[in-house]
């Protein structure tokens, strides 16, 4: 990505403004520790060089904290979900390790109690700071000017996305000028309310007298850029214009990857970098995955003979439902939940989808649905790894085979394990037509794309809300 230009007052707004009133707040929390709770710290004894040694570490701690989540990513910035979850991470852990390093901090008071008044004053302040700044950047001002280059299908989506969507628009502000596109016969055309204003040989030209901010490569191949067009980009560059990648600003903007239909078929816009698995994420991973299966066991232990009582009394049948199920790299499993369903319920309509008002359901079935408890049987597909805790939800072989005549890529879902709970499951409702099915495929892939265990962390803290909130399909 391109160094921004120094007169962006857009950048020096959303960045360093950003960086600054944190480190300020970050120093006044430290202060009222001390002075309220800790007032023999600013005694004599101390001398400047330790007061300075606490302000360093301290800040030293707060950028490697916000670092790991992202907290001057400026895409997240005006994301409040986001925003809070991150904060209140950064701010606690920076508290918790800062208090407990000797030598370098202010040594602890004889109660402990008093030193978590850090980071509570941490949280208020900071919170409160980036909610307001949040609010300020959701209205379309200092808006972000770019030209697109590429006016097919990659080039109009995101123009689509970041125009027409008033979510998104309200949050990016950008201001989109014009296509740049070498086919001369889309010169002149409007798309989306946007023009071609020209070639590769007047992308420079165009980018300095409209004095654009960014230049949004809609390219997914990047074998199709020209080196005439690479030449441009560079000059762009070293005049401090951002180079961006369309597929990267529409995942950060929508959680999903882009995809583009040609005829009656569905594909990948960039298919390239889809599937991602690194040894150590692997490792974790699976550690998390069986601990969270012993204790969700527990909990199945504890909760079965309720469902069979209840199943007793209102839907006589079996307990338990198992049904074969796509794994990983397509091999078929045998998946096990609680029954939800009536006995033979698709004896007579042969495999669909679950409507979410699906009069197949039983009376119980749909409690158990509702607070994902059908899935607690699975822990022990998870211990065996069949599946992972999160992860895209396994679909039945007959929807593979039928979904991938229209969607090609639609089995790159098994280039993982599934899961008990995923990305798309707390992104999007519950899927009961091929629209909803193929939104909920792009929040998948982008799972696979990005899956680390903070996105897992916040999987599970989002199925943790559906389950509390009766949501669960």
């Amino acid at each position: 990505m391109a160094p921004q230009s120094a007169y962006d007052l857009r950048f020096i707004f959303r960045r360093y403004i950003l960086i600054v009133v944190d480190i300020l707040l970050i120093l006044a929390a430290l202060f009222v520790y001390i002075r309220f709770f800790h007032p023999s710290a600013l005694s004599s004894y101390h001398s400047f060089m330790d007061n300075l040694l606490w302000v360093v570490m301290l800040l030293v701690l707060w950028f490697f904290y916000s670092y790991l989540f992202d907290l001057y990513k400026l895409a997240n910035v005006d994301r409040t979900r986001t925003t809070i979850r991150n904060t209140i991470l950064t701010a606690v852990l920076t508290g918790l390790t800062y208090i407990f390093i000797p030598y370098v901090s202010p040594t602890l008071p004889f109660s402990r109690l008093p030193a978590f008044a850090l980071i509570g004053a941490m949280v208020i302040l900071v919170l409160t700071w980036r909610l307001c700044y949040a609010l300020f950047f959701m209205h379309p001002i200092l808006n972000k000017k770019a030209l697109v280059i590429g006016a097919g299908y990659a080039g109009r989506e995101i123009v689509r996305t970041l125009l027409h969507d008033p979510a998104i628009y309200h949050k990016t502000a950008y201001r989109i000028y014009g296509y740049i596109d070498d086919d001369a016969v889309k010169t002149g055309k409007i798309y989306d309310e946007v023009k071609v204003l020209g070639d590769t040989g007047t992308l420079v030209k165009f980018a300095t007298r409209l004095g654009v901010n960014e230049l949004i490569l809609a390219i997914p191949d990047k074998e199709d850029i020209s080196p005439a067009l690479y030449t441009a980009l560079m000059q762009c560059e070293q005049q401090g214009i951002q180079i961006s990648s369309a597929t990267e600003i529409y995942e950060e903007q929508t959680g999903r990857v882009m995809i583009k239909k040609k005829g009656d078929v569905y594909y990948v816009t960039d298919p390239f970098s889809i599937v991602h698995k690194e040894k150590l994420y692997l490792a974790i991973n699976r550690l998390i995955n069986i601990t969270c299966a012993l204790l969700a066991g527990i909990v199945c232990v504890i909760v079965l003979p309720f469902v069979w009582l209840a199943n007793m009394l209102l839907c006589r049948g079996p307990l338990f439902y198992a049904q074969e199920r796509v794994g990983e790299q397509n091999k078929p499993f045998r998946i096990i939940k609680f029954r939800t369903m009536i006995v033979d319920a698709e004896k007579h309509t042969g495999p669909k989808f679950a409507d979410r008002d699906d009069a197949r359901v039983t009376p119980v079935g749909k409690v158990l649905r509702k607070t994902r408890l059908d899935e607690l049987p699975q822990c022990w597909n998870v211990l065996r790894g069949d599946i992972n805790l999160i992860g895209p939800r396994p679909e039945r072989a007959y929807f593979v085979e039928e979904l991938s005549k229209q969607i090609p890529f639609f089995t790159l879902r098994s280039a993982v394990k599934p899961g008990l709970t995923g990305w798309a499951q707390v992104k999007h409702h519950y899927a009961n037509n091929f629209d909803d099915t193929l939104i909920k495929l792009q929040y998948d892939l982008y799972y696979i794309k990005h899956r680390s265990l903070l996105l897992d962390l916040v999987i599970i803290v989002k199925t943790i809300g559906v389950m509390i909130k009766f949501k669960g399909t």
